[in-house]
């Protein structure tokens, strides 16, 4: 398991921020632009293949978090931060407006799980730093107009019915580089 781990932990070190002096920034307040960036308006009208690649890569990485460290949570979308034991208050409805109007219960609970474990980064909790891009995915998701839906078991995006497999398998399945060109090439392989 340590390869894997390794392996993660290597690819996610390529997009964390620093300032000009290599020093990581303040994750949280960057997160909370993000989020407040994010054009609801065309939230859940972008059924493009890709979104099929985040949520693949998502759920490779959350089988990874609780495979690694045994842990009981429901699988594939839960909030990390209270998986490991660490219940976060922030009051995002003040400092995320929107999300208080948001009907949708998994854009809802996914930006919040990503603003939890992003203040967990940097409040410099151990396994919130080596999974430091676990959300990565469904952000890109949400931020493209994506959106998932679950049926019998399935997990339906972009055109693709996805069997969800035991966190064990997903665990040890290739990362998908999510990045632009990395998701074109996905769609066309």
């Amino acid at each position: 398991m340590a390869g894997v781990l390794e392996q993660y932990t290597d690819l996610e070190t390529k997009t964390k921020t620093k300032d000009n002096n290599g020093i990581f920034m303040n994750r949280f307040s960057e997160a909370l632009e993000r989020i407040n960036n994010i054009d609801w308006s065309i939230s859940g009208s972008v059924d493009v293949p890709s979104n099929m690649a985040l949520i693949q890569e998502y759920i490779r990485r959350a089988a990874l978090l609780i495979t690694s460290y045994d842990l009981k949570s429901p699988y594939p979308f839960f909030k990390a931060s209270h998986a490991i034991g660490h219940d976060v208050d922030l009051d995002l409805t003040e400092k995320c407006p929107e999300l208080a109007k948001l009907t949708n219960s998994f854009m809802k609970g996914t930006c919040e799980a990503y603003l939890e474990w992003v203040f967990l980064i940097d409040s410099g909790n151990e396994i919130a730093l080596k999974f430091n891009d676990l959300y990565e995915p469904l952000i890109r998701l949400i931020e493209r107009g994506g959106t998932v839906r679950r049926r019998h078991g399935d997990i339906i995006a972009g055109g693709y019915v996805f069997p969800l497999a035991n966190a064990d398998y997903m665990s040890k399945q290739k990362p998908i580089d999510i990045s632009d060109e990395g998701l074109t090439a996905w769609v066309n392989q």
